[in-house]
């Protein structure tokens, strides 16, 4: 009957179709380490620690996290307009940009435990060099070194020209190392 069948494809297909796979990761892991040390975390802690921290941790993305966070330097202070309105918009992201900038800023899509305070090297933003006249750092999109969390951020005008760069970077340099 079709119920039966139904049942016995559901079983094999979350159950014992899986479970050499498992039992093969789970060795694998435990010749690393032993799974009794896994017991100093918390459900809610581990995760973390494999998978990353969780882009809806809203209080990772708060003005005051980020200006911690994000270290100015060769050229801009955590004063500059540019730095600020990076603060600003990255406060202001949604879940789903949140997973963009990440991926655009660092190559992964979360962040590690600690949110952006536990990444090593921390992210860095620079200015990045003036194009010559007649072009205006509004002309160009942000580029980055992800291994070395390395923002390379043009002198934007305003919010709005930085806003519409990055995220313009965010999208567009998914799908490779082209904005570097």
């Amino acid at each position: 009957c079709l119920e039966e069948y139904i049942g016995l494809v559901v079983a094999f297909t979350l159950s014992s179709g899986i479970e050499p796979f498992l039992r093969a990761v789970r060795e694998a892991f435990e010749a690393l380490t032993p799974l009794s040390g896994l017991e100093i975390w918390t459900a809610d802690e581990a995760p973390g620690l494999f998978a990353g921290t969780s882009l809806n941790q809203d209080h990772l993305w708060t003005t005051e996290a980020l200006s911690t966070a994000f270290h100015a330097a060769h050229g801009y202070t955590t004063s500059s307009p540019q730095f600020r309105h990076l603060v600003k918009l990255a406060s202001e992201l949604g879940q789903e940009e949140r997973r963009a900038f990440l991926k655009f800023l660092t190559g992964s899509a979360t962040l590690p435990e600690g949110g952006f305070e536990g990444l090593r090297p921390p992210l860095t933003v620079v200015r990045k060099e003036r194009p010559s006249p007649p072009l205006t750092p509004d002309d160009f999109l942000p580029s980055v070194m992800t291994c070395a969390h390395y923002l390379k951020l043009p002198e934007y005008s305003s919010f709005e020209a930085l806003e519409k760069q990055v995220k313009l970077a965010m999208s567009d340099g998914q799908s490779g190392f082209l904005l570097s």
